[in-house]
């Protein structure tokens, strides 16, 4: 005879855990304002946020999205910092496949809208900041496909680049094609 497992185990399976990076925080009273939009978003267990390292991590129902929580923190008065990763898909071959790989990148904690071009074979990921690459990377090989990063950028404010990070083997080629823009 077997027995049900207990309740803490069952609510830890509908679980979800995201972290975001918090923009325009500058003290403990604006990371506590922070917290306590994060807490007021329905399904939302608990909220933790670091001003130091500018980030929020929330605990939740595994029902819980992104974007409220990025809503919550703008109406807050402060930004919930998004990042754009391209990564590189091999392996596909039709619709279908890219199809596959939209929905098992989409099912990633953090992610916010995921694009795939089949043409260009090429994934476009908008997360809210601190999902990790390998977990992008995972959901794709899950989905029986390769990956590989070629462009991040972490964007600070609308239209406004503050950082890019150059990943895979894409980055010697952005540097030359920056470098020829420089040089005119």
């Amino acid at each position: 005879m077997t027995s049900a497992p207990p309740t803490d185990l069952r609510a830890a399976a509908h679980e979800r855990t995201l972290r975001l990076r918090i923009g325009d925080m500058s003290c403990a009273t604006c990371a506590l304002r922070v917290e306590r939009a994060l807490l007021k978003v329905p399904g939302v267990r608990a909220a933790t946020v670091n001003v130091a390292d500018e980030t929020a991590t929330v605990q939740g129902d595994a029902a819980l999205e992104p974007a409220v929580l990025a809503q919550a923190v703008e109406r807050a008065g402060y930004r919930a910092l998004r990042s754009t990763e391209t990564l590189a898909i091999s392996g596909m071959t039709c619709a279908s496949c890219a199809g596959r790989v939209e929905r098992a990148l989409a099912r990633v904690p953090g992610v916010l809208t995921a694009a795939v071009n089949l043409a260009t074979e090429r994934a476009t990921v908008e997360t809210l900041g601190a999902t990790p690459r390998e977990l992008l990377h995972n959901a794709v090989e899950r989905a029986g496909y390769g990956c590989e990063a070629t462009l991040a950028i972490a964007e600070a404010r609308a239209g406004d680049y503050d950082a890019i990070l150059l990943i895979g083997g894409r980055a010697p080629e952005y540097l030359r094609l920056n470098d020829a823009l420089i040089a005119l």
